[in-house]
């Protein structure tokens, strides 16, 4: 499948840019992810689909301002119309696509029939409202990059005090397909070991202790009884579920369409009505109001304003979007440099928990839906917008909950009841395009946010401090190659 190209934000043209004369530079001298720099004919065709999308950009302006609603006709996309492929794969990228930089207004039910205005601090489970798309804070490094210290969320405040809410910074969405696949195959692993215990427990009738591990990743242990009752008190990074949930700064979401519907209700006052019912992976989300009926929960008059069909729809587009890359520097003396934090990393103990590569088994991705039987099924390294990787998944992550110490605890406590100071090891990849660092978007650079780690990574901290000057820098070019591909963007 041809490469799906997202919106692109500013007329540049990076590291390959045409000679004079309209011909690629040969040889151009940097080294590029899949090895050959992109000819002149390939940034011609990423010239003309960047075009292309900026001028259907402007005509959707255009179109939107002319005929009420017309920017909206992507939003009623039922799971009917997806299970029965109504929309191919391209369409369901763009669709998705759109969604992402859409506008909410009161038209779409933005907010609900007592809360419709804006407010940057959330008043408990209503949430902001403090944007109006899902591109006003994920917009910096890039389309669907992460987001500037003025666009941090303000979570689980009342209403009015800063000091009353957690501080979240919007992290890129980058690769997120590959995280939810690399999330639901280790699941799978820690509950197999923890079936097999059960099941050798009561062949045995002794209790039987298991290491818990997969992809080389440890979880600790458990003990598992012969009446099937299990000790976790020796559980290491991950809930009794055994469910790896990597989205959320705490790690409390495992789906990207949980993590989408959340984000609709917290930002937007926008509350599907499959939220309303329940659903079997999270039932004890919160509503925004008492609703007529389960169509019109945040009873605003707005019905269906999520449908489960546009869930899918952005599931499937976040799934198929970009993966970050591995860029050294072209300079010689630099590249010298990279290669030694390259090596540091490792040493200083970095990538214990910021594990470099893990491996994913299955290529299939399925994004399914809550009420139907239908499903999206994508192949996570092809479909998509291009680059994909390959099956070794340069995440620098071990997708495990870990105690950062308190200098990093959050003021107050969160919804899920987790300890204030532990968060999900952030992974790595695009690092370099997604400033400011830490959940809260405290550090303004990457050795400061290395410099605020304490708890489990404080030797490693300690390790990172105790090193010379040279070194620390040589740490520092080595994590600004961890980046986007250069491409052709176009825009205004």
């Amino acid at each position: 499948m041809p490469r799906f190209p997202t919106r692109l934000a500013a007329v540049v043209l990076l590291a390959g840019a045409l000679a004079p004369g309209g011909e690629a530079p040969s040889p151009l001298p940097i080294p590029w992810p899949h090895g050959a720099a992109p000819s002149a004919a390939e940034l011609d065709r990423q010239l003309d689909d960047a075009r292309t999308i900026e001028e259907r950009e402007r005509f959707e302006e255009f179109l939107a301002a002319s005929e009420i609603n017309e920017d909206s006709d992507h939003l009623p996309i039922t799971q009917e119309d997806v299970d029965a492929d109504v929309y191919d794969k391209k369409l369901l990228f763009q669709f998705g696509d759109e969604f992402f930089s859409h506008e909410f207004t009161h038209e779409n039910g933005y907010g609900d029939s007592s809360y419709t205005t804006l407010k940057r601090v959330h008043t408990g489970v209503r949430g902001g409202l403090d944007t109006f798309s899902c591109a006003g804070c994920h917009s910096l490094g890039g389309p669907d990059g992460a987001g500037s210290p003025t666009q941090n969320a303000m979570i689980q405040g009342d209403g009015d005090h800063a000091d009353s809410a957690l501080v979240r910074n919007a992290p890129a969405m980058l690769g997120v397909g590959m995280v939810q696949a690399l999330g639901a195959e280790m699941s799978r692993e820690l509950q197999f070991q923890r079936q097999t215990a059960l099941d050798q427990a009561k062949s045995t009738g002794q209790p039987v202790s298991v290491a818990l591990a997969t992809k080389g990743i440890s979880f600790g242990a458990l003990v598992v009884k012969p009446d099937a009752s299990i000790d976790y008190s020796s559980l290491e990074g991950v809930d009794f579920d055994l469910v790896i949930k990597p989205f959320g700064r705490k790690g409390t979401i495992s789906r990207l369409r949980r993590f989408v519907e959340d984000a609709a209700r917290l930002h937007f006052g926008e509350q599907s009505h499959i939220l309303a019912l329940g659903y079997k992976d999270k039932p004890d989300v919160p509503h925004l109001g008492p609703g007529p009926s389960w169509f019109d929960p945040d009873n605003d008059g707005k019905q269906r304003e999520l449908e489960e069909g546009i869930l899918t729809t952005v599931a499937s587009y976040l799934a198929m979007l970009e993966v970050p890359v591995v860029l050294p520097p072209a300079d010689p003396g630099l590249r010298d440099r990279w290669a030694n934090g390259s090596a540091l990393f490792d040493s200083v103990g970095c990538s214990n928990c910021h594990v470099r590569q893990i491996p994913l088994l299955y290529t299939t991705w399925h994004e399914t839906s809550d009420t139907t039987k239908g499903e999206v099924v994508l192949n996570l390294f092809a479909d998509g917008d291009q680059p994909r990787g390959s099956n070794l998944i340069e995440l620098f992550s071990d997708l495990k909950r870990h105690d950062l110490g308190p200098g990093l605890a959050d003021p107050h406590d969160e919804e899920h009841h987790l300890p204030r100071s532990v968060f999900i090891t952030r992974p790595l990849w695009g690092l370099a395009e997604t400033p400011p660092y830490l959940h809260d978007g405290r550090a303004a650079t990457i050795p400061l946010a290395i410099l605020a780690h304490g708890g489990e990574a404080q030797p490693e901290r300690d390790a990172f401090a105790a090193l010379p000057a040279d070194d620390q820098a040589d740490l520092h070019v080595f994590l600004l190659s961890l980046t986007r591909e250069p491409k052709v963007r176009v825009g205004r």
